[in-house]
């Protein structure tokens, strides 16, 4: 009868020996098999495997971020099992922190910030808070600050001219695809000036211009990442792919990222704060070319054609040393700037107002503060808002216009300072619903949805409660 032999012949490596082959033949105990032992490393072969993708992705992978939404909302994290409620990628664009990303990734911390937060991990595995600074939905880009502490370090990505790409050329996407990290694909531009329709997380639908195309694999995830050149420069954002197809995926050119970017950077309502005021990089330098009626620049005494030096404590001559002075601004603490003013020098002190401030400013035209501690006032509009709708109400806080803009809408109703918001009466198919105006944010969260149509207002004015159609923008 033959011997079987062991299993362990099958897969005995070079190792074994031929005493040890002839033991087990025999039936007995052979000594196991050792590992083969490893190849040296030929430090030639390696350099020739460093291909120039291998050195694109070396240059870059430091400067893409893996970006996650998740919820404060303890209630709601339990019940899922998880805090998170999206992901994305992100790319470094400077030292001190800033972070662009795709706005659909961040969509839900731009709709309510109050109930979101943003963390954001580097290839490092490290892990920072991030702030939402603004937002661009319309070119579906978004800018977040890294909360860093003393010490800490970041790598900005090295950027390209998109405008002198060629079709046919290799192309690098990183992301986060799936909660991958760091996913690396390739392929080449398949073309450039596209347009798309996509429909935003909201609702909407979004019409998207002057895209870059790849056969590179973008998927769920990869938004926001970066889209490189063989040489690992920035040349796009990656935001979007093809549905019902392979290899058709989008990018919007690092030369419209960079133009959105400086027009957030010096946007005159940063995501967080609203001062009012535009500026533009001029002559070496910042000047003020904008100053919103009724805004807190303009109450504060700033002028076109003001030259700024400093915001803050920090000297000011670009929109990026802008943004990092203007970044921890916050509403309702005086923010000193110093302007150059002709021959002398000028010092405004401006109270930021908050981006619900912002919003309704640009949406109606109007300011408003919020009233909670004069009761007699209160009282007045409850009793006025129950007298109207048969039922007792009782406000705890309401709205008092302080600006009206001129040629607003809030000006064509006939909105003017002092006047108080009351309600506002939302029409179902049987009724009337009153509706009090609570704070800036729900009245800048109604206005938002009701953009290009009418709301009917009621105000209080001397005792008297008047009702009429304020348009919104």
């Amino acid at each position: 009868m033959k011997t079987l032999l062991p299993l362990l012949l099958l897969t005995c490596g070079v190792a074994c020996t031929a005493t040890a082959a002839q033991d087990a033949a025999r039936g007995r105990l052979a000594p196991a098999p050792t590992a083969a032992s490893p190849v040296a490393i030929d430090e030639a072969e390696l350099n020739e495997r460093v291909t120039p993708e291998v050195k694109a992705v070396r240059r870059a992978e430091n400067s893409v971020v893996s970006i996650y939404v998740l919820t404060k909302n303890q209630r709601l994290a339990q019940m899922r099992g998880s805090r998170l409620e999206g992901q994305g990628s992100g790319v470094i664009v400077d030292a001190s922190g800033f972070v662009i990303t795709n706005w659909h990734v961040v969509a839900a911390v731009a709709a309510n910030p109050d109930a979101h937060q943003v963390q954001v991990r580097l290839k490092n595995n490290q892990d920072h808070a991030a702030r939402l600074v603004n937002v661009s939905q319309e070119n579906d880009l978004a800018l977040l600050k890294l909360e860093l502490k003393d010490g800490d370090k970041v790598q900005p990505v090295a950027i390209a001219d998109s405008d002198k790409l060629m079709v046919g050329e290799t192309v690098i996407a990183i992301g986060n695809p799936q909660g991958h990290a760091n996913t690396v694909t390739r392929g080449v531009l398949s073309a450039t000036d596209r347009e798309i329709t996509a429909r935003t997380p909201d609702g909407r639908v979004l019409q998207l211009r002057g895209l870059l195309q790849t056969d590179a694999a973008i998927n769920q995830g990869n938004s926001g990442g970066a889209l490189l050149d063989i040489t690992g420069k920035l040349i796009g954002i990656n935001n979007a792919m093809a549905a019902n197809a392979e290899n058709i995926g989008f990018a919007i050119p690092v030369n419209t990222m960079q133009r959105v970017f400086k027009d957030l950077l010096v946007g005159s309502a940063s995501f967080a704060t609203w001062l009012g005021v535009t500026v533009d990089e001029r002559d070496g330098g910042l000047v003020v070319n904008a100053v919103e009626p009724g805004g807190p620049a303009a109450e504060a005494g700033l002028r076109e054609g003001d030259r700024l030096t400093r915001v803050g404590d920090e000297p000011v001559a670009s929109a990026l040393d802008y943004a990092r002075a203007l970044v921890g601004a916050r509403a309702g603490r005086a923010l000193p700037l110093l302007v150059r003013r002709g021959n002398r020098d000028v010092e405004v002190k401006p109270v930021p107002r908050s981006r619900a401030a912002a919003t309704i400013a640009r949406l109606i035209g109007a300011q408003f503060e919020e009233v909670t501690e004069d009761r007699t006032l209160l009282r007045t509009a409850s009793t006025a808002f129950s007298e109207r709708f048969g039922r007792s109400v009782r406000l705890g806080n309401v709205l008092r216009a302080t600006a009206v803009s001129e040629g607003s809408p809030a000006e064509s109703v006939g909105l003017a300072p002092g006047d108080v918001l009351v309600y506002w009466v939302n029409r179902d198919f049987f009724r009337e619903v009153p509706r009090p105006f609570d704070n800036e944010e729900s009245l800048a969260e109604l206005l938002g949805m009701a953009r290009g149509r009418e709301l009917r207002i009621a105000v209080l004015r001397n005792g008297e409660v008047l009702e009429g159609p304020l348009s919104v923008r």
